[in-house]
C-alpha cells in the first residue's frame, strides 16, 4: 500500500493517462472499506464502484453495438460478459498495477497479493465511476475504449479455433467439417456444413462462404457441447 497519497494519487493519474480536476474522487476510489473503518474514514470507494461497473457496462455495450453490426444479440452480450468478467478486470487491473495504489485495511492488505479477494477489480470499477464524475462520460469512453481495443476480438469469435481446442483436449481429436450442400449461383454462393467432434455431428451451419459456414457450424458444435458438459 502506498504511504504518500499525494504522490499515488499523481503516479496513477499519469498510469491511467486521465487529468483529474478533482484529485479526491480518485483518492475516495482507492479507499477500500477495511482501510475506512480502521482509519475512521466516512466514506469508502463501494459507491463510485456501484456506479462505475454500470458505466462500465454501458461504455463497452455501445463499443461492441457500433463495432460489430454483424453480430446478434447473443453474441454481443457474451463478448460484453467476457470483457466486464472479474478475469478481464483482474487482468485489466494487473496492468495499472492498482495493488500498489489501493488503501487497504492491515487485516484484508496480505490477501490482495495473494489474488484472494475481489479487491482490484472492484476498485477499478470506482475509478472508472471518479473518471466519469470528474470528466464526463467522453473522457471515460476513451479510456474504456483504450483497454478493449487492446483484446483479441477474432479469437473470441473464432468458434473453429474454441471448438478445435475443446475436442482435442476432451477426445485428443480434431473436429472434420463436411459440405453436405452448396447452392445459387457461382457468384452467390450458400453451403451449409456439417461438423463432426469425435464421430459424432454436433453442429450444421451456413454460409456465403464455406469459412463462414464451418464458422457458423464451429458455433453451433460448441455451444452444444458446452451445454452438455454444464
Amino acid at each position: 500500500m502506498v504511504k504518500d497519497k499525494d504522490k499515488s494519487l499523481k503516479n496513477l493519474s499519469d498510469v491511467l493517462g486521465v487529468k483529474f480536476k478533482d484529485k479526491s474522487l480518485l483518492d475516495k476510489a482507492l479507499v477500500h472499506r477495511s482501510y475506512a473503518s480502521q482509519h475512521q474514514i466516512a466514506k469508502d470507494n463501494e459507491r463510485l464502484e456501484y456506479l462505475g461497473d454500470s458505466i462500465l457496462n454501458a461504455c463497452v455495450t455501445d463499443f461492441l453495438y457500433h463495432r460489430f453490426p454483424e453480430k446478434n444479440e447473443g453474441d454481443l452480450t457474451k463478448i460484453r460478459a467476457r470483457l466486464v468478467s472479474r478475469r478481464k478486470l483482474k487482468e485489466w487491473g494487473a496492468e495499472l498495477n492498482l495493488k500498489d495504489y489501493i488503501f487497504l485495511g492491515e487485516d484484508v492488505e496480505k490477501y490482495v497479493g495473494e489474488g484472494y479477494t475481489h479487491i482490484v477489480e472492484d476498485t477499478l470499477e470506482a475509478i472508472i465511476g471518479a473518471i466519469y464524475l470528474d470528466r464526463g462520460f467522453k473522457t471515460v469512453y476513451r479510456f474504456i475504449e483504450k483497454y478493449i481495443k487492446q483484446q483479441d476480438f477474432y479469437r473470441i469469435f473464432d468458434f473453429k479455433s474454441k471448438l478445435q481446442e475443446y475436442s482435442l483436449n476432451r477426445y485428443k481429436t480434431i473436429p472434420a467439417y463436411n459440405i453436405i450442400r452448396e447452392s445459387g449461383p457461382p457468384h452467390q454462393r450458400t453451403f451449409v456444413v456439417q461438423v463432426e467432434v469425435n464421430g459424432r455431428i454436433c453442429g450444421e451451419g451456413l454460409g456465403g462462404s464455406k469459412k463462414e459456414a464451418q464458422q457458423n457450424a464451429a458455433k453451433q458444435a460448441f455451444e452444444k457441447l458446452e451445454t452438455e458438459r454444464n
